[in-house]
């Protein structure tokens, strides 16, 4: 069974990151693709391996709205046709064409469909649509790729009291997220997870050494595969009627979107709500959460997770419940597909698509 659930949308890139007429290389879901942007601002991803003597197209030139392969010239337009043959009478041969793979443009980020082509309908795009909302600071993307699979990321946001543990200085709450209940529940094929609690609150959210109490709330709503949304608000408790009130409070949304590199790496694209905070947000994670993924993933190897017979802690739930989710869809996948008849591949669905 493939690790991968296919029919679904994963983010590729931030727009940001892919200019006018220019092209980027990504693996994604172990496949190597070839991401290009056109001089008017279209956007395609084929596949970055020339069907001739697989070179990376991504190592050739690109203008005019097509690739180069830097090995024998042939030359492909952004569907992945085949346009140039420069040897011999220039005939262009039947199989000359690489893969393209759907994409859509949406709340500031690429997103690609690497499963059946007939089923890519941008209206399943989760929605993200707070990235794109005017705000009092200019949000910000981020982009890691880390040596962990993807779910464990996923699981690191979806539990979020192991900020009480490693993130002592910055997002920690002492203990009081740790010690609360978190309350989950599976909404179709999307899982909620929320805390809430009195106390202290977030470190950084403090403003003295001895802060009033506040009112905590965290929200992680993960949509399948691994586009989760964190939500977290702290209001002041009133000493009087020991009422919340919304003076002096904090609220944010972020994204925490994981898109698999391999099974043992991960891209995963975040953003902040103000960009000045960017620098510091990776660098918390890579020297905080990025360490101690990376050295779980190592610890695993190339067992699976379920296989390890892992201990479950209350804190576990959002992230059991996510993962339950995902096995029953790529089950589910994995069983239309090898229903399918022999020759109506994926390869091939491709091939008619680019004719």
């Amino acid at each position: 069974m493939t690790p991968y659930l296919l029919n679904c949308w994963y983010v590729a890139a931030w727009a940001s990151e892919l200019a006018s007429g220019a092209r980027m290389r990504r693996v994604l879901l172990a496949k190597p693709i070839l991401l290009l942007r056109s001089a008017a601002g279209a956007v395609a991803a084929i596949s970055n391996i020339c069907p001739h003597r697989f070179a990376s197209l991504s190592d050739g030139r690109f203008d005019a709205d097509t690739v180069v392969c830097p090995y024998h010239g042939l030359r492909f337009d952004m569907t992945g046709r085949c346009v140039h043959n420069p040897h011999g009478e220039g005939k262009i041969p039947e199989r000359a064409y690489v893969r393209s793979y759907p994409v859509a443009e949406r709340h500031g980020a690429i997103w690609i469909w690497l499963g059946n082509p007939d089923l890519a309908d941008p209206r399943l795009i989760p929605d993200f649509g707070f990235l794109e909302a005017p705000s009092a600071t200019v949000r910000a993307g981020g982009h890691l790729v880390t040596k962990a699979n993807y779910q464990l990321l996923c699981d690191n946001i979806l539990d979020l009291s192991h900020a009480d543990f490693i993130h002592a200085t910055t997002l920690s709450t002492e203990g009081e997220t740790a010690g609360s209940q978190p309350q989950s529940r599976v909404d179709g094929d999307t899982v909620i997870i929320k805390w809430s609690f009195d106390g202290k609150g977030i470190v950084m959210n403090r403003s003295t050494s001895n802060p009033q109490d506040v009112h905590t709330e965290l929200e992680v709503t993960w949509h399948a595969p691994g586009a989760m949304i964190l939500r977290s608000e702290s209001n002041p408790i009133s000493n009087e009627d020991s009422n919340v009130t919304s003076a002096s409070g904090h609220k944010r949304i972020a994204a925490h979107i994981m898109t698999p590199e391999t099974e043992h790496s991960t891209h995963y694209f975040f953003d902040v709500n103000d960009r000045r905070q960017l620098e510091r947000a990776i660098q918390i994670f890579e020297s905080e959460d990025g360490v101690v993924l990376e050295e779980i993933q190592r610890n695993m190897g190339d067992q699976e997770f379920w296989d390890m017979t892992p201990l479950i802690l209350s804190n576990d739930r959002g992230g059991v419940l996510a993962r339950r989710v995902l096995q029953r869809k790529i089950r589910h996948e994995q069983a239309e597909l090898s229903q399918t008849e022999p020759h109506e591949t994926l390869e091939q669905s491709s091939k008619s698509s680019n004719a």
